[in-house]
């Protein structure tokens, strides 16, 4: 249940952070639309990949007749982490297309465009173990307070040389 409203919620931050990028970008290369569909694809295929990994066991537990088969049980296992695996494709371009606009449009902190990059490349990768979804949410909740503190979706003011 919980996976359901995370899901709820982090539709709602994909919605307000491609808004934010789009109005940023004008007419540049798109990277908004971009981040949107790496989010869809991200939470599209994490939710499919738990209803993988439960209809086993939840087949067992409401159907008395069902003939429990263990090999259907390792599939269902196999397949539902293939599938968060391919998930963090999509997270890796919502994160880097956020940070190229960033990179090109000031709407994002330094900090938080380069701290992006390294996100994406590690949720990518996904040889590092769980560091990739670690990185990825805490990228999330500081993108997050950087929306509600009103720190993203105007350019940052940069200092001139005088």
């Amino acid at each position: 249940m919980l996976l359901i409203f995370a899901s709820f919620f982090f539709l709602w931050f994909l919605g307000i952070l491609h808004a934010l990028l789009q109005h940023a970008e004008h007419d540049g290369y798109a990277f908004g639309s971009v981040t949107l569909i790496g989010g869809l694809l991200f939470v599209t295929l994490t939710l499919a990949g738990a209803a993988i990994e439960i209809v086993h066991p939840a087949t067992q537990a409401r159907f008395a007749n069902f003939h429990s088969d263990a090999q259907l049980g390792f599939v269902s296992l196999a397949l539902s982490g293939w599938m968060y695996r391919f998930a963090f494709v999509g997270m890796a371009t919502l994160i880097a297309g956020t940070s190229f606009v960033g990179l090109r449009t000031g709407i994002l902190p330094q900090w938080m465009v380069w701290a992006g990059w390294v996100c994406a490349v590690v949720a990518l990768l996904r040889f590092f173990g769980p560091l990739g979804g670690w990185l990825t949410l805490a990228w999330i909740a500081a993108v997050s307070v950087l929306m509600l503190a009103g720190m993203i979706g105007r350019p940052l003011l940069r200092e001139t040389p005088a």
